[in-house]
């Protein structure tokens, strides 16, 4: 039985948070705050190649989403 990974999000946003706050500016170019975020996440899960894909493509999705969101708002509105 094949077992999907799991992050405790109390602990990820506990870590993160830390990270965060240890950084020399609160101002983050888009790359460094995934870069931080992508840290945590694999400190967590691991690093294997398809736990990175799994999280790679969640991102993916959570942006579609929101761009369909969007897309979705706009056209109700013309």
């Amino acid at each position: 039985m094949n077992k999907e990974p799991t992050v405790n999000t109390d602990e990820f946003l506990k870590i993160l948070s830390s990270k965060l706050k240890s950084l020399s500016s609160q101002d983050l170019e888009l790359c460094d705050l995934s870069n931080e975020i992508g840290l945590v996440v694999a400190k967590l899960v691991g690093t294997d190649n398809p736990l990175e894909n799994e999280f790679k493509s969640g991102i993916a999705h959570g942006f579609d989403l929101v761009r369909r969101e969007t897309e979705e708002a706009r056209s109700t509105l013309s």
